[in-house]
């Protein structure tokens, strides 16, 4: 037998010709106690559920079970506090044990509670971006930290939302691509996909609008202040383009960090119900909405968190 046709017949390294797979041992969470409550883990890699937690009226949050819950949120990216946990009532000051809430509406999302809330309510919302993937106000020159939803009316089916941890994502690629996406900067566009032309119909506030979110550069992998971990950065949503590629090229290296960013091993997918309440990290997960719950009402507060 030659040694050419031996060659041919070489097997392959399993470990050097297949995708990365994400270690888990890496991920795999045990639950945590602390104060009578428990958080265990929503899915291997993402999300945490949280137990024996209830905000009362009038009630202050000790201190170390705040930092509990905000370490913790920063270990698993989301939180789900289960129905009974928080009401409508006690809501905007459960985002306060988090950081800062800021009003961070438009016409389609009014202001609720004390008025740095708003509503998201489906017999109003017109818009339907929130069904694309979409890291909340990527497009400012500083995006909000976290996010908070206490859903107020959930549909009996459908409307979940899903969560990608871009984290972990980036962890999959190998270690050439991420050392080389580490250099790219891109262009994030609040209307790249018309959510702000959609968002207000009168022309001037529409001129208003764009001139306080012009386009805007970002590094395609940014670093979490507070934790190290880079996280994925473009999102379906308000990605325009890869500075310095062409643009074919621009396309095809955003579709391949989407695609990576949409691997199972990175999902996890909420289901509402009346009562719940979900907090996210923004420098960690990316999200979006379903739309499969018809004529049904869905109706959330949200507080957006500096």
């Amino acid at each position: 037998m030659s040694s050419d046709l031996i060659h041919l017949h070489q097997p392959l390294d399993p470990e050097f010709h297949q995708p990365a797979v994400l270690d888990p041992e890496t991920f795999r969470h045990q639950p945590e106690t602390f104060a009578d409550i428990t958080i265990r883990p929503f899915t291997p890699v993402a999300g945490g559920i949280v137990d024996g937690f209830q905000l009362r009226e009038g009630k202050e949050v000790a201190e170390p079970v705040r930092k509990f819950l905000y370490r913790s949120l920063l270990k698993y990216g989301f939180l789900s506090f289960v129905p009974g946990s928080v009401n409508s009532h006690t809501f905007e000051y459960f985002s306060q044990l988090f950081g800062t809430p800021r009003f961070a509406g438009n016409p389609q999302a009014p202001r609720t509670g004390a008025g740095e809330l708003n509503a998201i309510d489906s017999s109003r919302k017109k818009t339907r971006t929130n069904y694309i993937w979409h890291i909340d106000q990527a497009y400012r020159p500083e995006p909000q930290k976290l996010t908070a939803l206490h859903a107020l009316k959930a549909p009996g089916f459908g409307g979940e939302t899903i969560f990608t941890d871009a984290t972990a994502a980036y962890r999959l690629l190998d270690a050439k691509l991420a050392a080389w996406l580490d250099t790219l900067s891109l262009i994030n566009n609040g209307d790249q996909m018309g959510l702000i032309s959609m968002s207000y119909p009168q022309p001037e506030l529409l001129f208003e609008a764009r001139q306080k979110t012009p386009p805007l550069q970002a590094p395609l992998v940014r670093i979490h202040p507070e934790t190290g971990a880079k996280q994925l950065f473009p999102c379906e949503l308000y990605a325009q383009r890869v500075l310095g590629l062409p643009r074919i090229v621009s396309d095809h290296v955003l579709h391949i960090v989407f695609e990576y960013l949409r691997s199972p091993e990175v999902l996890a997918q909420y289901y509402w119900q009346d009562g719940a309440t979900l907090i996210w990290d923004n420098r960690i997960v990316h999200h979006r909405g379903v739309f499969n719950y018809g004529g049904q009402e869905r109706v959330l507060h949200r507080a957006v968190i500096d």
